[in-house]
Parts: C-alpha cells; sequence; structure tokens
C-alpha cells in the first residue's frame, strides 16, 4: 500500500513528543509493507542534517518551505485553515495527482484543509491533540495561550474532512467520536521496547531525571516539582533537554545534563524518570519514551493519560506525591523493584494494544472501512489480557 504523510513538523529529529509520534508512526506503517512517503510543510524549518535523515528514513521525502501566517479569522482564537495556505493544499494534491496514494495522513486539524484536494485516496486526519478551546484550558492552568487554538466548532469542520480521524490515546478519541460522524480510532504512540533490545545501564550514576522541552506546560510542572523539593530536599535529580535553554533559576539546584545529542544518553545516565505534569492533555510522549528505556517512572495521573496503568506511583495526584514517591524509592529496594517490574509490564501491555491498533489502522487505509472500522471499540480490542502481540523487537 502506498502512503503519503504529510506535516508542519520534521520527523527528525525525534528530540520533542510530535516528531517523536511521527517518526514511530511512519516506521510503523513500513513495518507493516507499505510505501511511505512524506511531505513536510517546513513550519519549523529544515537544514542538511535533517533533509539527509528525512531522505534516508522515508521512501520519498518531499520539502516545500512554510509561508507567513495568515491573520487570525476570529479575534480570540485562530480560523481552522489560518496555518493551511491555499498553495500547501494545491502543492499536495498535484503530488497526489501524479503518485495516486491509496491514503493521505495529514497531521494536526489545522492542516484538514489539505484533505479537500485529496480524492480516490482515504483521507486519514491524526490529531495528536484537540484543539478546540485549548487556549482557555491553558487560561484556566494559567498559563498564556501559545501555538494553534481554535473553537470546537472550527475543529468539528475539520474532522468533518477527513474519512478517518485518529485520537492519539482512548479518552480524546471518545471525544471526537462523539463529535464526528465517521471513522474515530485510538492510534498511539509505539516505541521499540530498549530494554530487551539494547544494554541500558541497571545502576546509573543519577537516581532521578527529567527530560523535556520547553513548552509552557513543561516548565510549569518542573517549576513545581523544584518548589516542592525546595533547596534541602537531599535528593539529587537531573534535568535535560531543549527547556534548559530557558536558563531556568531553580532552587533545588538539579545536575544540568545539557541538550543532549541522542535522547538514549539521557537514559544511560538515570535510574528513574520524573513526569510531574500538571494538566495538558494528548498523549504523553516523555512517559513513553521512559517507559520503553525499561525506567521506572514516577508521574501524575495527567503524566499517564492513555496508558493502562496499575501501580499508585503512576498515578498521583499532586507534585508533594511525587516527592513522596521519590524518598519512597531512595530508602525502599522493594519498592524499587515493584515500581521497575510495574514499568515494565505497563509498557508491554500498552506495545501490545498499540499494535493492534496500527493493524486495525491499515485494514482501514486498505479500503476495509464498511466492515471492521466502524465496529472498532475499544471494549472489542483482541488485545486484551495478552501482552505477546507486537511487531517492534
Amino acid at each position: 500500500m502506498r502512503v503519503l504523510v504529510v506535516s508542519p513538523i520534521p520527523s527528525h529529529p525525534a528530540d520533542q513528543g510530535n516528531s517523536a509520534r511521527i517518526q514511530a508512526f511512519g516506521h510503523q506503517l513500513k513495518q507493516r509493507g507499505s510505501v511511505v512517503d512524506f511531505f513536510y510543510y517546513g513550519m519549523e524549518g529544515l537544514s542538511n542534517e535533517q533533509r539527509v535523515h528525512m531522505s534516508a528514513f522515508w521512501n520519498h521525502f518531499h520539502f516545500m518551505p512554510s509561508l507567513p501566517l495568515a491573520r487570525p479569522c476570529f479575534a480570540e482564537c485562530w480560523g481552522l485553515d489560518d496555518w493551511c495556505p491555499t498553495e500547501l493544499v494545491e502543492a499536495v494534491s498535484a503530488l497526489h495527482r501524479a503518485e495516486r496514494y491509496d491514503a493521505v495522513i495529514v497531521n494536526y486539524v489545522w492542516m484538514s484543509r489539505i484533505l479537500t484536494g485529496i480524492e480516490g485516496a482515504v483521507r486519514v486526519l491524526d490529531t495528536h491533540d484537540l484543539f478546540g478551546d485549548r487556549h482557555r484550558v491553558s487560561e484556566q492552568n494559567g498559563l498564556e495561550p501559545r501555538w494553534f487554538f481554535t473553537s470546537p466548532a472550527e475543529e468539528d469542520r475539520g474532522f468533518a474532512r477527513a474519512d478517518v480521524v485518529i485520537g492519539i490515546q482512548d479518552e480524546e478519541a471518545a471525544i471526537i467520536r462523539g463529535r464526528f460522524g465517521g471513522t474515530t480510532l485510538t492510534v498511539g504512540h509505539p516505541m521499540t521496547p530498549y530494554f530487551l533490545t539494547d544494554t541500558i545501564d541497571p545502576d546509573p550514576l543519577l537516581s532521578f531525571g527529567y527530560l523535556g522541552s520547553a513548552n509552557p506546560w513543561n516548565l510549569r510542572s518542573v517549576a513545581a516539582l523544584d518548589a516542592a523539593l525546595g533547596p534541602d530536599a537531599g535528593m539529587t535529580w537531573a534535568l535535560a533537554g531543549t527547556i534548559l535553554r530557558r536558563n531556568l533559576s531553580l532552587v533545588s539546584n538539579p545536575v544540568r545534563l545539557g541538550v543532549l545529542p541522542t535522547v538514549d544518553l539521557f537514559y544511560q545516565k538515570v535510574r528513574c524518570v520524573l513526569n510531574p505534569m500538571l494538566g495538558g492533555t494528548g498523549l504523553k510522549i516523555k512517559t513513553v519514551e521512559a517507559l520503553a528505556y525499561g525506567r521506572a517512572t514516577i508521574g501524575t495521573r495527567d503524566a499517564f493519560i492513555g496508558l493502562p496503568v496499575r501501580h499508585t506511583a503512576h498515578r498521583l495526584e499532586t507534585v508533594s506525591e511525587i516527592v513522596d514517591a521519590m524518598r519512597e524509592y531512595m530508602g525502599n529496594p522493594a519498592f524499587r523493584k515493584e515500581l521497575l517490574n510495574a514499568s515494565w509490564t505497563l509498557y508491554l501491555q500498552y506495545l501490545a494494544k498499540v499494535g493492534w491498533e496500527y493493524d486495525g489502522l491499515l485494514r482501514c487505509c486498505a479500503g476495509d472501512l464498511p466492515r471492521r472500522c466502524k465496529s472498532m471499540r475499544q471494549e472489542e480490542a483482541p488485545w486484551r489480557g495478552a501482552v505477546g502481540h507486537q511487531v517492534d523487537g
């Protein structure tokens, strides 16, 4: 099957959650025998190194420089198509007419205008997140709205352009299903279980660590953890990623590892990964990544949303509870072993689930929509109770 993936975000490097999502998506499609091309609308620019990596990864790589943003259609939010110019729609449509893809997968609802120029292919929208009233969610959490946000009515208009709409986790897929009359699927974020395939240091020097980008939600969460730890917590923790480009003033004095060239270097240095996420939407890909590298992980309920959690350290309510769990981890060897085993088991169960989800997506894209996709609901999933099915590894 021939598939075109269209994105305003590069797939390489996978140094932020959305890029990691796009890269993993392409990997899963290719593993299942698809020929997958990538059209990057360069809203984040393109270096020569990125071009080399993306050209090597995808069957064919296409690039269009981004155009200046239009003025917002509304006083309080962006219009659905404000970030998707006519020139982009026409460019993707021309490529599809030349190549005749079986499916066109567009990333983000604000790129859904592209689907209006696609005929003769299954039109798929991978939402990544919900953007209707996203600015209000930010304001309610004391954050300045950033990036794209629109109204629910505009977002619904974007859903209606697709044959299949993807939610990245079950809770969001359920919301989309209630607002969209077509096929809605959950397709999560898989990663190779590196703790089974690679050599990972079982006893690194640093006990705790956080890896993240400089988005407002991460900045808020790290500030809350720093305040809860205070200057005399007696626990060493490390901080890494582009969040450090903000030159944060932190009283708990974490070890600053910087922006590492590859994420695996971070996981080789820390034994237990922290995600003190407060609020936010979507799937927390940094949590999935930590579990994939086989690290014991401590986080809030928001950090683990969309994952089949069982351990109490995977559904903490406050940052103060995270600090308590850190102290328990430091002082109780039985707790350390229990948390590590729970983190491994959680990831393998999630991986089996996501493998089934990608199988279902490919059935839809192969033209089996009427019989298979409309009946897909999470309670019917054959992976329940099984851990063994997964293409990776």
